[in-house]
C-alpha cells in the first residue's frame, strides 16, 4: 500500500503535534498529581509563554540521538544518550537511570527494582516516534518500545507508549477517533490494563454514559492510588476525546478535569488532536499565551535544542525524511494533495505485540559484530552470599557464514565460576546456549554495588571479543521480630546491634537474622507470624568519604528511623506505599553508619523500601538520584566476626 503525504500538510500536522503538547501540558499543570473532579475553563493562572515539561524534554534528546546516529538506532543508544543527557530522578526516570549507571541495558535496566514500571513515564514521549515514522503505526510503535524498555520493561508503561505512538502514527492519515483506538489497541495484548481500561471508556460512551460518570466508572474499576498510573491515565484520555466531540478545547479540559497525572492526559491529548487537526485549526485562544517557544527543564544537561516549535518542526520533519527513506518505502512525501480512504486493516500490526509479548525484560542482547551476545538473569541480576547467581549466556550468528571458537567467562578474585566452552554456529540465526553459575564466599569476597562479569568470545580466525556486563550486589541487612506490638516501647536492638544478641519477643527469645535482597523492597511477613507486632530492620552504610546523604524510606505501617543510635524520624499511619515518597537528609563522616528501622505492624503484613539518595546541591543531578558509591552490600569486618 502507497501511502502518499502532503508536505504542507505534514508541517502543519507535526506542528499542530508539538503546540497541542505544549498547550495541554500548561493547562494540566497546576493540576498534576491531584485526585478529584476539577472545573477549569480555560489556562489558570494564564501562562506568560512556554513553561518547561518532562513530557516534551526527553523527546529532544531523542531527536538528537535520531540526528547523530540516524534511523537505526537502538536501544542501547537511546540508554547512552539517557544517561549522557537526563538528570530527572523521579520516580521511574530515577530508576533506569540508576541501573543504567550500575551498568544494566535495557530492558533490564527497566525492568528490574523498578516499582513505577507502570507509570507514565514512557506514554508521554510516544509522540517523537509517530511524528518521524507517520502514517506507520508499526515502526512508530518499535522506536517506542525500543524507548519504553529504558524505564519501564515489564510493566503498563510499556503497552502505553506503543499504544500511543500507533495511533498517533496512523493519525496522519486517519482521523477518526475510534478507527485510530483500533489501530492502536492492535499493537498491544487485549487482556492488558491499559486495553482493558480503554476499552471500557469506548463502551461506556457508546451506552451514553454521562462523562463524570464514566470518569467515576473508570476509577472505580481502574483507578489506582498513583496519579501517574498509566492505564487509568490512557482511559481519561480516550475520555476526553470522545466526550470532547471534536473540539480541541473541550477535549483537553475534559481530560484534565478528570484528575490525576493532568500535565500528561491534557499534553497527550492536546498533541493526539494537533495532529489530527493541523496547528493551523488550533484556536488562537488556546494557542497564544504559550507562544511558539520551548522551555526545557533542569533536568536536561549538555543538549543543544531548538528554541521554538517552528525550528523543532523543521528538525523533526528532516528526521522523518530520513526514517522513511530507509525504513518506510511506501510512504511518499508529495507536493499533491494526500489520498485518503486508506484500509485500516493494513495499519493494525497484531504481530509487533506477540514479539514484545514473547521478550523477555530480563534478557539484555548486544551486538557483537560477527555474534549477538544474550544475557539473561533469569529472575533477577544480582548475587548475594547466600544468593548464588545463575546466568544463562547465547551466541546468536550475526554471519553469513558458519563461525566456531571458544567462550569464556570471567569475575572478579574470589568468585566461583562455572560456564563457557567451544562453540560452533552455523549461519545466520543459529545459537548456542551455555548455562553459568556464580558464587562468593563472605569471609573472601566483599561485594560491591556492581561487579563486572567478563565474557570473551574468541573466534577462530578472528581478534578475541571482551564484553563486559554486570552483576549488582544484594543488599546485606539483619532482621530481628517480632517484638510486641508498641512502637514506643524500647527493645535491645534499638541499643544493641550486635547480630549475636538475643532479645524477649513477643513469641520468645529473638535474635537477628541475618538476609540479603535483591531490590529496594523488602517483605518481612515472615518475621511477623502472621499477626500483628514490631519488626527491626538493621544495615550498616559505608561512605569513603565525609558527605551529605538522603535516606528514602517508605514503609506499608508506621515506622521510627535511627542513624547511628541516633532517632532521625518517625512516620505513623503512612499512606499507601510510593516509594521515595519519605527523604531523610544528613551529613555523615567518612566510615561505617548503623542504620536501624522500626516498624510495627497492625495486620502481620510488612513492607519496606530502602534507598540511598543523593541530594547534595552542588553535584549535577543531586537531586534524589540513587547513590553507587555508597555501599551495604556487606557488612564491616567487626560485625562478621
Amino acid at each position: 500500500m502507497t501511502i502518499r503525504l502532503n508536505q504542507e500538510e505534514l508541517y502543519d500536522r507535526v506542528m499542530g503535534c508539538w503546540l497541542g503538547k505544549s498547550i495541554g501540558g500548561t493547562l494540566g499543570a497546576p493540576l498534576e498529581g491531584k485526585k478529584g473532579l476539577f472545573d477549569l475553563t480555560y489556562y489558570d493562572p494564564v501562562p506568560e509563554g512556554a513553561i518547561f515539561n518532562d513530557d516534551l524534554d526527553i523527546q529532544l534528546v531523542w531527536l538528537r540521538a535520531l540526528q547523530e546516529l540516524g534511523p537505526n538506532l537502538t536501544t542501547h543508544d537511546l540508554g547512552r544518550y539517557w544517561l549522557k543527557h537526563v538528570i530527572y530522578p523521579w520516580d521511574e526516570y530515577g530508576y533506569g537511570g540508576f541501573n543504567l549507571r550500575k551498568g544494566l541495558a535495557p530492558p533490564v535496566a527497566g525492568a528490574y527494582n523498578n516499582w513505577y514500571v507502570d507509570c507514565e513515564g514512557s506514554p508521554i514521549r510516544s509522540e517523537i516516534w509517530a511524528m518521524v515514522a507517520p502514517a506507520v503505526p508499526e515502526l512508530a510503535a518499535r522506536y517506542a518500545y525500543m524507548d519504553a524498555i529504558i524505564d519501564h520493561a515489564g510493566g503498563e508503561g510499556v503497552w502505553g507508549e506503543m499504544y500511543l505512538a500507533a495511533l498517533e502514527s496512523a493519525a496522519f492519515i486517519v482521523h477518526d477517533a475510534h478507527e485510530l483506538i483500533e489501530i492502536g489497541l492492535s499493537l498491544i495484548p487485549e487482556d492488558c490494563r491499559t486495553a482493558r481500561a480503554v476499552r471500557d471508556v469506548l463502551r461506556w460512551h457508546r451506552e451514553g454514559v454521562e462523562w463524570t460518570r464514566c470518569r467515576e466508572l473508570l476509577l472505580e474499576k481502574h483507578g489506582h492510588y498513583n496519579p501517574q498510573d498509566s492505564p487509568q491515565n490512557q482511559g481519561i484520555v480516550t475520555l476526553g476525546w470522545l466526550y470532547g466531540n471534536g473540539d480541541f478545547g473541550e477535549s483537553i479540559l475534559k481530560a484534565v478535569n478528570c484528575g490525576e497525572d493532568t500535565d500528561c492526559t491534557g499534553a497527550t491529548l492536546g498533541a493526539i488532536m494537533g495532529i489530527v487537526h493541523g496547528a493551523e485549526a488550533i484556536p488562537a485562544k488556546w494557542k497564544d499565551p504559550v507562544s511558539a517557544g520551548i522551555a526545557v527543564g533542569w533536568g536536561i544537561v549538555g543538549l543543544d535544542y531548538p528554541t521554538d516549535l517552528e525550528e523543532l518542526t523543521r528538525q523533526t520533519l528532516e528526521q522523518t525524511a530520513r526514517v522513511i527513506a530507509a525504513k518506510a518505502p511506501q510512504v511518499r512525501i508529495v507536493d499533491q494533495p494526500a489520498e485518503a480512504g486508506y484500509d485500516i486493516e493494513a495499519l493494525k500490526a497484531p504481530g509487533l505485540m506477540r514479539e514484545v509479548e514473547a521478550a523477555d525484560p530480563m534478557t539484555a542482547v548486544y551486538n557483537l559484530g560477527p555474534v549477538s551476545l544474550h544475557v539473561s538473569y533469569g529472575e533477577t541480576p544480582t548475587i548475594g552470599y547466600d544468593a548464588p547467581a545463575a546466568v544463562t549466556l547465547a551466541l546468536e550468528s550475526n554471519s553469513d557464514v558458519a563461525v566456531d571458537g571458544t567462550l569464556s567467562v570471567g569475575a572478579p578474585h574470589g568468585w566461583q565460576v562455572n560456564g563457557g566452552g567451544d562453540f560452533a554456529l552455523g549461519r545466520r540465526g543459529a545459537s548456542e546456549v551455555f548455562d553459568c553459575s556464580f558464587s562468593v564466599d563472605r569471609a573472601q569476597v566483599k561485594l560491591q554495588v556492581s561487579n563486572p562479569i567478563t565474557v570473551g568470545v574468541a573466534l577462530k580466525g578472528q581478534d578475541a571479543i571482551v564484553h563486559r556486563f554486570p552483576l549488582l550486589g544484594e543488599r546485606v541487612w539483619l532482621i530481628a521480630g517480632p517484638f510486641e506490638a508498641d512502637l514506643a516501647a524500647e527493645h535491645g536492638p534499638e541499643s544493641e546491634g550486635n547480630p549475636r544478641d538475643e532479645w524477649r519477643g513477643r513469641d520468645g527469645t529473638v535474635s537477628f537474622e541475618r538476609r540479603s535482597f535483591p531490590e529496594n523492597e523488602m517483605h518481612l511477613d515472615e518475621a511477623l507470624a502472621g499477626e500483628a507486632g514490631v519488626v527491626y530492620a538493621q544495615t550498616w552504610v559505608f561512605t569513603s568519604v565525609d558527605t551529605h546523604i538522603s535516606l528514602g524510606l517508605d514503609c506499608s505501617d508506621s515506622f521510627r528511623l535511627y542513624v547511628d543510635g541516633e532517632q532521625i524520624a518517625e512516620v505513623l499511619d503512612p499512606p499507601p506505599v510510593r516509594p521515595v515518597r519519605h527523604r531523610f537528609p544528613l551529613d555523615v563522616e567518612k566510615g561505617w553508619h548503623r542504620v536501624l528501622v522500626k516498624m510495627l505492624s497492625d495486620d502481620g503484613e510488612l513492607e519496606l523500601h530502602f534507598h540511598l539518595m543523593d541530594d547534595r546541591p552542588d553535584v549535577v543531578g543531586g537531586r534524589g538520584h540513587g547513590r553507587t558509591d555508597l555501599i551495604n552490600t556487606y557488612l564491616p569486618d567487626e560485625i562478621i566476626k
